[in-house]
């Protein structure tokens, strides 16, 4: 039976092949959807998810191996569209673990295994709507807590995201993925990406320093410096997009050492060891405050989680 109250919300779909498409396309119009635009090629694909706003994403691994992986982890780290916490959900007649992992890693918010009823469709759509997972954030993943199949490494918390097609189907436009709602999430993720990139150089460049030279060692060390090179990157993009541009030179300080110290096969010298040291933790202590906000950010979270488990009209603070 079609319900109604998910004509508003718009849906984009993708699957290469074009009789699933279609079932696919009536399906989700046999649950309610009052718009489901769908395409079935990889670069229609990336041009609507980049261009368009949808409350819900569906789309087929069938094509080009890996490409709605990614596509997806490209949406949760807001490399394209507008928002990054829009529901996603994939298809797949190929349940391998690889494939299965993939998807999960990747921030998806559900995974349906081919083939699949009208029903089981709905099932999942209103799963979305009533019990969607709130969101983690770690070093390598931004998507819905699924901490049984993926590793976020320490000080993983929670954070409920706007969620449109909820705002929708329920007509609680408080809920919606509204500038200011995205906004405000995504200085929470922000936030928290900032904190664990900080902790995770003190880290590494401990490990960095503690090797002691060798072939095999002098090729972790390169291992290790690329991977900070890579979070120092992120790092600067999300520094300048907060309250904290004024650490801007010490990360751009830290990103010359490590490509020094990336393309030396010579032993630290004492002065690269030393600044390797003092960098990291420059900018770890001058975040804390960034930490502290985090924090903050996500115990609200929680509260507004639990304020929203409320029947609608409901007043007052929970217990």
């Amino acid at each position: 039976m079609i319900d109604r109250r998910y004509e508003p919300a718009t849906v984009l779909l993708y699957d290469p092949q074009a009789t699933m498409r279609h079932n696919t396309r009536v399906a989700l119009l046999g649950v309610g959807f009052g718009s489901v635009e769908a395409v079935a090629t990889p670069d229609e694909f990336l041009k609507k998810a980049s261009e368009k706003k949808y409350d819900l994403i569906m789309a087929d691994t069938k094509g080009p191996e890996g490409l709605v992986a990614a596509v997806v982890q490209r949406i949760r780290h807001h490399e394209i569209g507008s928002n990054p916490f829009t529901n996603i959900m994939i298809t797949t007649w190929d349940t391998s673990p690889e494939i299965v992992r993939a998807g999960i890693r990747s921030g998806v918010d559900d995974l349906i295994g081919r083939p699949m009823s009208t029903q089981q469709i709905a099932d999942r759509v209103s799963g979305l709507v009533n019990a969607r997972k709130p969101f983690v954030v770690a070093e390598n993943y931004i998507g819905p807590d699924r901490r049984d199949m993926v590793r976020y490494g320490q000080g993983a918390n929670t954070l409920i995201v706007p969620n449109s097609l909820k705002a929708k189907v329920e007509d609680r436009p408080e809920l919606d993925a509204t500038p200011g709602n995205i906004n405000l999430a995504l200085s929470a993720v922000n936030e928290r990406k900032i904190t664990i990139y900080t902790e995770r150089f003190v880290q590494l460049s401990k490990k960095v320093m503690s090797l002691t030279g060798g072939l095999s060692d002098l090729e972790t060390r390169r291992e290790l410096v690329l991977q900070m090179l890579e979070m120092n990157t992120d790092l600067m993009k999300r520094i300048e997009s907060s309250d904290l541009k004024h650490l801007i030179p010490l990360a751009d300080a830290l990103g010359k050492l490590l490509e020094r110290v990336a393309g030396s096969p010579a032993e630290l010298s004492e002065q690269d060891r030393e600044l390797l040291y003092q960098i990291p933790f420059a900018l770890h202590k001058a975040s804390e405050h960034a930490r502290m906000s985090a924090e903050m950010a996500f115990d609200i979270a929680k509260l507004s989680q639990e304020i929203r488990k409320r029947p609608k009209g409901a007043v007052g603070f929970p217990e």
